[in-house]
């Protein structure tokens, strides 16, 4: 589903569309430098806030979670970024203090998807047990997956994050379950249904996030380059970057067939010993390239302490296909857009 979306839409309106602004001084306080204007927060949905300001009397900028605006949440969701943006400016043309008015043209230009994005978060969902469960893959994909070009994955707080701090993208993971119960978060109380929980209890959430370079470069800047599964495709493709090491231990007939420092420094892994830090950069490349045909990653550290008959079996359950949005949150209007 879209989940965030920064975006840029020519519409004429009335007045200044801020909550403020921001205004530096020169040292001597006699001009200003520069000054921006502030974001201005509008409810939506269950109280769910997106953020706008205006660039030019004719140009608005918009922050945030369209689809959340929209439900109210953010458990499920559409694909199709035009549609979604359609039914959402449709919304903000409803709020008669935003003085919101857009040309012909301009109104067309929007529906055809004329307009450009600077950030979009795409997420998928697929299901285990419980939230247990979900936790437990975390817990084990943290230890021993890796993603192509990104390295291998670290927690901030209870979310996953392969590549953060990427300027084009990076990928994240979480319990959707943990989300929506931490004692922070906003989720409505007249949405907490026994189905919408057991939805999230069970939800192991992936999500991706693509800055301005990487849409830039894909020529994906403009929603008229995208349609109803571009988000998903893009994601569905860049999990397929994530790798694992077996762990399965190498046999004595095959340890006798490596150079004696090779089967030391893959004991000492084995062991739980990191490495990279041990050997030196050119060491450690080349023992792991050679030690990658017999599909063991010197890259990801063991959990010795792990039980290895309890380990879920992590790539496959991205194999599966994503849940996506159920019949019966149809049935319910739970869904704002299709």
């Amino acid at each position: 589903m879209i989940d965030w979306v920064t975006m840029k839409v020519s519409c004429n309106h009335d007045g200044i569309i801020s909550n403020g602004e921001v205004v530096s001084l020169s040292k001597d306080g006699d001009s200003i430098e520069w000054s921006l204007v502030k974001f201005l927060p509008v409810v939506g949905s269950h109280d769910a806030t997106i953020s706008i300001r205006s660039i030019t009397q004719s140009t608005i900028e918009i922050s945030g979670n369209p689809t959340k605006w929209l439900q109210g949440h953010n458990l499920f969701g559409t694909n199709d970024l035009k549609s979604l943006i359609w039914l959402f400016f449709n919304k903000l043309l409803e709020i008669p203090e935003l003085n919101l008015k857009p040309t012909l043209e301009q109104l067309h230009a929007i529906k055809m998807g004329k307009l450009t994005v600077s950030r979009i978060d795409i997420n998928e969902t697929w299901f285990l047990k419980d939230r247990s469960e979900v936790l437990a893959w975390l817990n084990a994909a943290g230890q021993r997956m890796r993603l192509k070009h990104r390295g291998a994955g670290q927690f901030k707080g209870d979310t996953l994050y392969w590549g953060k701090g990427s300027r084009r993208w990076f990928l994240k993971c979480y319990s959707k379950g943990d989300e929506i119960n931490h004692k922070k978060s906003n989720f409505p109380e007249a949405l907490r249904t026994p189905q919408m929980l057991e939805y999230a209890e069970r939800a192991l959430r992936m999500e991706l996030t693509l800055k301005s370079n990487q849409l830039r470069e894909w020529q994906l800047h403009e929603v008229s380059n995208w349609n109803a599964e571009t988000g998903k495709m893009l994601l569905l493709q860049l999990i397929k970057g994530l790798e694992m090491s077996s762990n399965i231990r190498l046999t004595d007939n095959v340890l006798k067939t490596l150079p004696s420092g090779m089967s030391m420094a893959y004991l000492a892994w084995w062991h739980g010993a990191d490495l990279k830090q041990m050997l030196s950069k050119n060491t450690f490349y080349r023992y792991r390239r050679k030690l990658k045909e017999y599909d063991i990653d010197i890259g990801i550290l063991r959990d010795i302490k792990q039980d290895t008959n309890n380990v879920i079996p992590l790539m496959r359950v991205l194999e599966a296909q994503p849940v996506g949005i159920p019949d019966w949150a149809i049935e319910q209007g739970l869904v704002a857009c299709m």
